[in-house]
């Protein structure tokens, strides 16, 4: 988010050489299953939130 907010301090300047990174696509999809497993335990996590606050609701 610092990147949004230049005005933070120790963000990034405006202008400054940004390097990327390259490797074949074989070597980066453990990120990409890591990503995705991430998601997944987050959907699970706000689902069994919900699945509580629906449980706490008192009955009219």
């Amino acid at each position: 988010m610092s990147q949004l907010n230049p005005g933070i301090p120790g963000s990034p300047q405006q202008g400054a050489p940004v390097k990327a990174i390259s490797a074949p696509p074989e070597d980066l999809q453990h990120v990409n299953d890591d990503a995705a497993a991430a998601r997944h335990l987050t959907a699970l996590r706000i689902r069994g939130q919900l699945a509580e606050l629906d449980s706490e609701r008192p009955q009219a």
